[in-house]
């Protein structure tokens, strides 16, 4: 990670609170604003490409990924993150185009920046294009590294299922996130199944949800190179010494992960 770039920063901060205000206008210049004053700092060359990154795990993922011949560097800007917040304001402006372009720029300078492909899902489930977002969730499986990202992709696949009508698959999507993170939007739309279903009492045991999902071709849990690279990550010992907590949430979301679903 190269130099600081806090009092720059602040003000994608200051933008997300505006946005907290719903002063959507105001945000918006103020994100504008940062952009321009930041995208030159990216200065990509022939030996080097530069990304922001939320934390060490998207760096490795990014690198375990791509692949790339030039050296990464993390640089400490934010505007993926201010991309993402503009696509929000599009999104609740039902400006759903725009608010896709600002992804695909978002992902320009941080392409494992999964609030980013989730902001994408959302955004086709808002216009009501469930193939764009279905083909959205497979592609970012492969980006998934905790719990909480797993658990929110099962739920959008639930969602997906229910308006295809496939109500018992998607409550086994359910029940699943569920062992990955509690939610209630989860625990909510289980009760909207059992209502379509006209069963209140309708519930599937974890063996047979397993089962559900595998024959639908639905992955269970995190892929194993990304699990193993976490694995690696625990083991690092410049990583224990100099932030241990980061190291001591990751071995628990590795053990969440692990967990076998009985």
């Amino acid at each position: 990670m190269d130099e600081d770039y806090s009092i720059l920063n602040k003000k994608v901060k200051e933008a997300n609170k505006l946005i907290i205000e719903r002063k959507y206008k105001d945000a918006k210049i103020m994100l504008l604003d940062y952009i321009n004053e930041t995208k030159n700092l990216y200065s990509n060359n022939n030996e080097q490409i530069n990304y922001s990154f939320n934390d060490i795990i998207q760096f490795y993922l990014f690198i375990n990924i791509f692949k790339v011949d030039k050296q990464v560097l993390w640089i400490n800007l934010m505007c993926d993150e201010a991309f993402r917040l503009l696509a929000y304001v599009s999104v609740e402006e039902k400006k759903y185009d725009e608010a896709l372009n600002y992804l695909n720029s978002s992902l320009k300078y941080n392409p494992v920046n999964l609030a980013s492909f989730f902001e994408i899902i959302e955004t086709y489930k808002m216009s009501g294009n469930l193939d764009k977002m279905k083909e959205t969730l497979d592609n970012v499986y492969d980006y998934l590294y905790n719990s909480s990202s797993l658990a929110r992709y099962y739920r959008n696949l639930g969602f997906y299922y229910i308006e295809k009508e496939k109500y018992e698959l998607a409550f086994c999507l359910y029940l699943i996130s569920l062992k990955f993170e509690q939610n209630n939007f989860a625990l909510d739309e289980m009760l909207y199944i059992r209502n379509k279903l006209n069963d209140p009492n309708f519930m599937i045991d974890n063996k047979q949800a397993i089962k559900i999902l595998k024959e639908n071709n639905i992955n269970i849990g995190i892929s194993d190179k990304n699990l193993r690279m976490l694995g690696n990550l625990v083991n690092q010992p410049k990583l224990k010494i100099n932030n241990p907590e980061f190291i001591n949430n990751l071995k628990k979301d590795i053990y969440r992960l692990k967990l076998k679903i009985k």
